[in-house]
């Protein structure tokens, strides 16, 4: 028996369906129709409910994070070795270094080598868990060769203990912040550039006054 939330999204509720809460009624195909958060209450429900075969969302308030994000690692563990998708795998096997922010995390991940569009479409994927590939990579901007790994890098964002808010500020400041990178890294290559072109220059001066 399904438990109807609560909690609107205009005319559409959540219900509960016994393994996890669904939009009922929503549309997968309206770009702007993205997945709401649970109350408090329902994501009580799902931090406990380690039975349940989807992982709770991330939580709108923080002092349910590091509970969130510990019942999110505790399903992909729960999950038989021989039943985990390539996903699960990736999410496993990175390290969980505790940044303070999900800035942290994102540099982790371009350290790792993993692209902008791909980083993106993990953090698009991670607020929307249950929607469908092709849903995400449209919302995101991506496409199968990022979504290979996007959601196995969802995962382990979620296993970390950020709020929902947290992860929407990120995705909406990461463009500015690629901007800012490359114009200091621009500059930084300008500055560069003209250090050795004055130091070619002086060894030619020198070399002249031999």
């Amino acid at each position: 028996m399904s438990w109807a939330s609560t909690w609107q999204h205009g005319t559409v509720p959540l219900v509960w369906k016994g393994t996890h809460f669904e939009t009922e009624g929503g549309s997968d195909t309206e770009e702007s129709d993205s997945e709401q958060p649970l109350t408090e209450p329902q994501q009580v429900v799902a931090i406990l409910d380690l039975k349940s075969t989807k992982p709770p969302p991330l939580p709108v308030e923080a002092r349910h994070a590091r509970s969130t994000a510990t019942s999110v690692r505790q399903h992909i563990l729960n999950v038989a070795s021989d039943k985990r998708t390539h996903a699960h795998l990736l999410a496993l096997r990175m390290p969980i270094h505790q940044p303070a922010t999900v800035a942290g995390w994102i540099m982790q991940q371009r350290a790792n080598g993993r692209k902008v569009q791909t980083i993106k479409t993990a953090m698009c994927w991670a607020l929307n868990p249950n929607r469908s590939q092709a849903w995400v990579c449209k919302k995101a901007g991506g496409g199968p060769t990022q979504a290979y790994a996007a959601k196995g890098l969802a995962l382990h964002l979620r296993m970390h203990p950020f709020t929902r808010f947290e992860v929407q500020h990120a995705s909406s400041m990461y463009d500015s912040w690629i901007e800012q990178r490359d114009r200091l890294t621009l500059a930084l290559a300008s500055r560069n550039s003209c250090r050795t072109l004055e130091a070619a220059t002086a060894l030619v001066a020198l070399q002249d006054q031999h």
